[in-house]
């Protein structure tokens, strides 16, 4: 059954939790847009919240949090993190459907909404999410969604493998500077890039900076797709590929970032220009599957996967 509670969650008064008798998606109204918990139902929520900043709100700057937030790439200190510390302004869609719009981010020149909708008998959430120009000036940014996920797991990204003929059929595996190949946390394949936090050792103590246990990665697949696994829950992200567009981080369209404390699950649309009053629509399926099993090894990784990805639908529009 469908169905839209409001309450306090952690702190955070006048929230709203979504449920389907499977699944339950929390949303809160007085910061964001954001998505503070998804959890089958019964089970402990996939995102990783950061205890030090629960139920707060009215930051001066950009508060981390966790969960899931909508950032715009490319990255940068002014637009990328203006803070999203304000009440929004919510609507009830439907059973188990809301949407939440954000206060105007003036240095980014942007608005930003999220729709989230549970689907009736399926372990899964439509999130789309908006970004429109609100400024007089012509802005060209990307959508990005960033999972913040509880430490412990292994992040699953596809690997491209294209016309083993062709001169120009490259693929690319995108390392920030910070990134490192022999890091135990990583295991490249073929067709599969695994990425196991539970591998990643403490940064030192008086660790200042950029710390020692912090990497990231992208991607430039066309899949659509990207997961994580902890113990026997499998979330699953679906999320279209528009082939031929631009993409941010030399063309990274799935980007994981890892440390000792979590580890983030990104995906991003293509670079848009957007003229005033202008829009990018991105939507993607979450589908959180229990009693999941995938193997370490590549090929029998890849197995697992496919009926979990059978049941996620591919998003076209």
């Amino acid at each position: 059954m469908l169905k839209t509670q409001r309450g306090d969650y952690r702190g955070w008064a006048d929230t709203y939790t979504l449920s389907n008798g499977l699944v339950e998606i929390v949303v809160p109204s007085v910061i964001g847009p954001r998505i503070l918990d998804f959890h089958a139902a019964g089970g402990e929520n996939v995102f990783y919240l950061r205890d030090t900043e629960l139920g707060k709100t009215g930051e001066p700057g950009f508060v981390f949090r966790g969960g899931w937030r909508l950032w715009i790439a490319p990255e940068q200190r002014e637009t990328t993190y203006e803070p999203d510390n304000q009440r929004c302004y919510v609507e009830e869609l439907g059973p188990a459907a809301i949407r939440v719009s954000g206060p105007p981010q003036l240095h980014a020149g942007i608005q930003k909404s999220i729709e989230v909708r549970l689907i009736e008998h399926q372990p899964r959430a439509r999130v789309i999410s908006k970004i429109t120009n609100i400024s007089d000036n012509t802005l060209s940014y990307a959508a990005w969604s960033l999972s913040v996920m509880r430490p412990g797991g292994r992040a699953l990204v596809p690997m491209d493998v294209g016309d083993l003929t062709a001169f120009f059929d490259t693929r690319s595996l995108i390392l920030w500077s910070y990134a490192k190949f022999a890091d135990p946390r990583y295991r490249f394949g073929d067709g599969l890039a695994q990425i196991d936090q539970s591998k990643v050792a403490p940064a030192p103590a008086a660790a200042t900076g950029r710390r020692g246990d912090e990497s990231k990665i992208g991607v430039d697949t066309m899949q659509g797709w990207a997961a994580y696994l902890r113990g026997d829950a499998l979330y699953l992200k679906r999320f279209k590929h528009e082939p031929g567009a631009s993409y941010a981080d030399g063309g990274a369209t799935v980007e994981v970032y890892s440390s000792a404390e979590f580890i983030e699950v990104e995906n991003l649309s293509p670079l848009t220009t957007l003229k005033p009053g202008e829009s990018i629509v991105y939507p993607e399926e979450w589908s959180l599957f229990t009693d999941a099993h995938v193997a370490t090894d590549e090929a029998a990784a890849l197995r697992d996967l496919e009926p979990w990805l059978a049941k996620a639908p591919v998003v076209k529009e």
